[in-house]
């Protein structure tokens, strides 16, 4: 009779020693789901926040990629001064100075880069949040 007690007793605590495990385990599964998300979270909205400072265009009949450069004129149409913009396409990126570029000013743009049919346009650091999509018939020369 002791002896079923006993057993009893130890099933017991090993199954409270489980279920501690799995509390912990899950918990800690659970901190880092919430710390990854609460990051990226931060990082998504203040990305937003600074990128809604521009407003600008891209005149899609300016667009023309002849002989390894990418021309196109861009317009800021509202909001702060741009100062610079990167130009990615497959063949890579670039930062191109526009020079304070002020609100109802439109400035030609020519980028030495290898593009393939599109390239994407936007302010430093605001890719995927505030960007232009530019796509061209390329011409050989």
């Amino acid at each position: 009779m002791v002896e079923s007690r006993s057993k009893k007793i130890s099933v017991l605590i090993f199954l409270f020693a489980i279920f501690i495990l799995l509390v912990v385990v899950t918990g800690g599964w659970i901190y880092r789901m919430y710390t990854e998300q609460t990051a990226y979270s931060e990082s998504k909205t203040l990305a937003t926040v600074e990128c809604s400072r521009y407003y600008y265009s891209i005149n899609p009949e300016s667009v023309l990629y002849e002989n390894g450069t990418l021309y196109f004129e861009i317009s800021n149409t509202l909001g702060a001064d741009i100062d610079k913009m990167v130009v990615e396409s497959i063949g890579g990126q670039k930062e191109v100075d526009v020079g304070g570029l002020s609100q109802g000013v439109t400035l030609p743009v020519s980028v030495p880069m290898e593009v393939v049919e599109w390239a994407v346009v936007y302010p430093p650091g605001c890719r995927g949040v505030n960007f232009k999509n530019i796509s061209f018939e390329p011409k050989t020369g």
